[in-house]
């Protein structure tokens, strides 16, 4: 194991995983690694509850990876299954970006970020900042932390759609996006811009593919709704699809580990790479095309869309997502103008029903 033989060797070692996510790790692997020197932390782990840091529904879903002054971002998992044939069994389909200079150690602030929301008992000093590599490109380091009121994620995915005049190209899984998303993408071909969109058509869900379902449902609304000579919609049937990236106007482009639906716009650790220059976006540009010509098109005309019996088993999956999407339960969102009007209530009673109850208590022995 690489990981093992790093701290063998004497280097710092830090391996944080999702304790959801990593269910299937091996704990004689985990102790492997710590015997050799190695951290190993598991983000908000149902038990031990004092390792618990919220709701079980909150997660690390960045993919985030430091050597030296190198980095690596983008959507894919550790696990055999997203490894090409030399190392896995190929099942998914994925993109990482690898990273050199000065947004390396932005990328190192947001795996801190990470180590800190699980509970701070490990934790690292920040890298130094690597130099400056020419000839280079504008990089910026995205994140989503709902918890600490950073969504610099959605808010540049949302203005670069919002932005283009030509064309956005996108490549995601499990498409049920949040309502300002949903919004950004019918907005663009308003504009004369084309829209392509890259989804999954094999599902990673056993043994019901639920997120299929959801996705036909929300497809079938939003593709009556726009344009065909506009808007595209591609399902990639030969591997899950699990790749996420975006490229704008053939000049702007993101990588990264977020989704476009509920989990990640309002509740995950998510993380993102944005780059501005167009030889980067045109590679990215010719790789969701490449993908395009080996899937199949989806139209509103398609009979799924349109069978009662599937069209009733779509419209209860998409509301179970919808429903395990939302942090009613959870409490995790808590700055909406709901929330914050309970917060007003609360403080009010606390400070000034509580200081009278007090003073009145107080008045004992008088006649």
């Amino acid at each position: 194991m690489a990981l093992r033989e790093a701290a063998t060797r004497g280097l710092d070692v830090v391996l944080l995983v999702d304790y959801i996510g990593a269910f299937a790790l091996r704990q004689d692997w985990v102790q492997e690694l710590r015997r050799a020197g190695a951290e190993v932390v598991f983000f908000n782990p149902v038990l031990p509850a004092s390792l618990c840091v919220g709701p079980i529904s909150f997660r690390d879903h960045r993919k985030i990876m430091i050597c030296d002054d190198v980095g690596f971002c983008g959507g894919m998992n550790i696990q055999e299954e997203v490894g090409e044939e030399t190392f896995g069994t190929s099942r998914f389909y994925d993109v990482h970006a690898k990273l050199e200079g000065p947004c390396v150690a932005d990328l190192a602030e947001v795996f801190r970020d990470s180590l800190k929301e699980a509970g701070g008992h490990v934790h690292r000093n920040p890298i130094q900042v690597p130099e400056l590599l020419e000839p280079g490109v504008y990089v910026q380091i995205l994140q989503s932390n709902v918890r600490q009121r950073r969504r610099t994620l959605q808010k540049v995915m949302q203005k670069s759609i919002d932005a283009a005049s030509e064309s956005v190209l996108l490549t995601t899984a499990y498409f049920f996006p949040p309502t300002f998303l949903k919004a950004a993408l019918l907005r663009v071909p308003t504009r004369g811009a084309h829209l392509s969109l890259l989804l999954s058509g094999s599902s990673d869900f056993f043994p019901l593919p639920g997120d299929l379902l959801a996705q036909s449902h929300f497809l079938r609304s939003f593709l009556r709704d726009t344009p065909e000579d506009k808007v595209s919609v591609h399902l990639y049937e030969q591997r899950h699809m699990h790749a996420k990236h975006m490229c704008v106007d053939g000049v702007f482009s993101t990588i990264g580990s977020f989704n476009f639906d509920l989990y990640s716009a309002r509740r995950n650790l998510e993380v993102g790479v944005a780059v501005f220059d167009r030889s980067f976006a045109l590679r990215m540009q010719e790789l969701h095309l490449k993908r395009l010509k080996e899937s199949r098109r989806t139209l509103y005309s398609d009979w799924i869309y349109h069978q009662p019996l599937v069209r009733a088993a779509c419209a209860v999956a998409f509301g179970l997502v919808r429903l395990s999407g939302r942090n009613v339960f959870d409490g995790l969102d808590c700055f909406q103008r709901k929330w914050l009007l309970r917060k007003a209530t609360l403080t009010f009673l606390l400070e000034e029903q509580s200081a009278q109850f007090i003073a009145t208590s107080m008045m004992w022995g008088l006649e």
